[in-house]
């Protein structure tokens, strides 16, 4: 059994991080925080997304807060979700763009999670559940079996997934202004709000991947265009990045999973009435649009 993100059971001092960024083994030695303390900021977390209400970054307070703690205090916010009654469906990766790392300074990609309730049936995004939204064009991977490393690489990754889709991610920092640094962006899930997905599955061995155009339009104009190859090279090396990150925690994915690869463009703000739209050719089109709260 592949055991994926992490369980309430988990003692949440379990899930730390290795220096450039990735999850391992490594027990409380490893954090700085109590388990009180990375309760309290999951807290703090979680009552800015129910409430709609940003708060300052983690960072301003704590200015020496590791990836270490902040991937427990993700994992602490995790927890809070499953009681809810929220499912894992997938993970999401962050900052797999390289011009985005050099920009803010981060060595390497980021994860979060993705849940049910992140999962909407059509492109109508509900912006009185959200605060400052914003939309990014990204390739999705399902997962037709278990992937876990360590050295799985892109090749190993297309091999385990059974389809392809476009989609469109809606992300929503927790944070004032939507200005966070590295250990924030982890803390809060990477930013993870909302998804919708395209109507059209891809065969990721008859799809070149890296060479894929993606085109982005907002109410109609041009706003941005991309290939695959503006994650990580290769979307599916993305995939691979978590893959191998996971196993060093004695974790991985699961058939079934959903996994985004990471934003293909600057991303766009959503608001009211505001549609965006995402053409990747051979790959479909998928669209969503701000829906005023009643």
């Amino acid at each position: 059994m592949v055991e994926r993100g992490v369980d309430p059971e988990v003692e949440r001092s379990s899930v730390v991080a290795d220096p450039t960024g990735g999850p391992v083994a490594g027990g409380e030695a490893a954090l700085a925080l109590s388990a009180t303390e990375i309760e309290a900021l999951a807290a703090r977390l979680d009552a800015a997304e129910r409430t709609r209400t940003p708060i300052a970054r983690l960072t301003d307070e704590r200015p020496g807060l590791s990836l270490a703690d902040a991937y427990a205090v993700q994992a602490a916010l995790l927890a809070r979700r499953r009681r809810r009654g929220e499912t894992i469906v997938g993970a999401k990766l962050g900052f797999t763009s390289l011009a985005m790392r050099h920009a803010l300074g981060v060595e390497v990609p980021n994860f979060g999670w993705l849940t049910d309730a992140m999962l909407l049936d059509g492109p109508a995004v509900p912006l009185g559940q959200l605060i400052h939204p914003k939309v990014e064009p990204e390739i999705a991977f399902l997962l037709g079996r278990d992937l876990r490393g360590p050295g799985v690489t892109a090749v190993g990754g297309l091999a385990a997934t059974v389809a392809v889709v476009l989609c469109l991610e809606i992300v929503d920092s927790r944070y004032e202004g939507f200005r966070f640094r590295a250990a924030d962006n982890v803390a809060d899930d990477s930013s993870a709000a909302r998804l919708v997905l395209g109507g059209r599955l891809g065969d990721p061995r008859r799809l070149d991947l890296s060479a894929l155009g993606v085109v982005l339009s907002v109410d109609g104009r041009l706003s941005a265009t991309a290939t695959g190859a503006a994650a990580e090279g290769h979307p599916a090396t993305a995939v691979a990045w978590l893959a191998n990150r996971l196993a060093a925690d004695a974790r991985g994915l699961r058939a079934g999973d959903l996994v985004i690869a990471g934003g293909l463009t600057a991303p766009v703000d959503l608001r009211p009435g505001t549609l965006v739209t995402a053409d990747a050719g051979e790959l479909g089109s998928v669209s969503c649009y701000g829906e005023e709260a009643a």
